[in-house]
């Protein structure tokens, strides 16, 4: 199915009300992430989701969300078009591009065409929640990750990291980034797509290879080498 709208709720017509959210990524599983993130924040409300920039188009005149959450990257859809056409129908609404594009020109042109924030795949819960709530007052966001001081692809290149951590691999970055930040070894395997048995066995390569005997000492050594930057003390 390729959209999915959320019962509308009817919200109070005030400056605190919350930031009505329609996330658009051709990744279900990915979208499914994302609204796990949002959950039990009563800042935002993710009313609907879509794989597709056809379908983005249809719920937005529908739902009429504040901001829209998109990859440039859609099955139907390479590039800023989708910007442009939600700019059209609407110009009130906010959009924040969510993607694994860094590119100079993938910046500027995305915010061409009307995208208030543009922030990297790669950034943790605190950062997404920061970057919706500019957006949604009106304000650019541009990802930590871009900026001139941050090193590029740093948890897929492992440059910035000490001598155990750099041998981590991408999967192993991202497994431990996400115990740090308190997902549970289901919710993770949901999230990455893959099975309980798989998570299990990253994390007790992690504990070789890292030779750390506890998921709290995984945790501390993610925040301290900064894999987890954002990580809160307790979920």
């Amino acid at each position: 199915m390729d959209s999915i709208a959320s019962p509308t709720r009817e919200m109070p017509a005030t400056t605190g009300r919350a930031s009505r959210i329609l996330l658009v990524d051709g990744q279900q599983i990915f979208r499914h992430a994302v609204r796990m993130l949002f959950a039990g924040d009563a800042a935002f409300d993710v009313i609907g989701e879509c794989g597709t920039a056809r379908a983005a188009l249809e719920l937005a005149d529908v739902l009429q969300p504040d901001v829209v959450i998109t990859e440039l990257q859609l099955p139907d859809s390479q590039s800023v078009e989708l910007i442009e056409q939600l700019r059209a129908h609407r110009p009130s609404v906010a959009i924040l591009v969510l993607t694994t594009l860094r590119a100079r020109e993938r910046v500027a042109a995305a915010r061409r065409a009307g995208a208030l924030g543009y922030l990297l795949k790669e950034c943790g819960r605190a950062e997404l929640l920061s970057a919706v709530r500019a957006v949604a007052a009106g304000r650019r966001y541009r990802s930590s990750a871009l900026s001139p001081r941050a090193p590029r692809a740093r948890l897929r290149s492992g440059a910035h990291l000490g001598a155990p951590a750099a041998v981590l691999t991408e999967r192993q970055r991202l497994v431990l980034r996400s115990l740090a930040l308190g997902y549970r070894t289901r919710e993770i395997a949901q999230m990455l797509g893959v099975s309980v048995r798989a998570i299990y066995r990253q994390r007790e390569s992690l504990r070789n290879t890292l030779q750390l005997n506890s998921t709290a000492a995984l945790t501390r050594f993610a925040v301290h080498e900064g894999i987890a930057e954002d990580c809160p003390a307790q979920r």
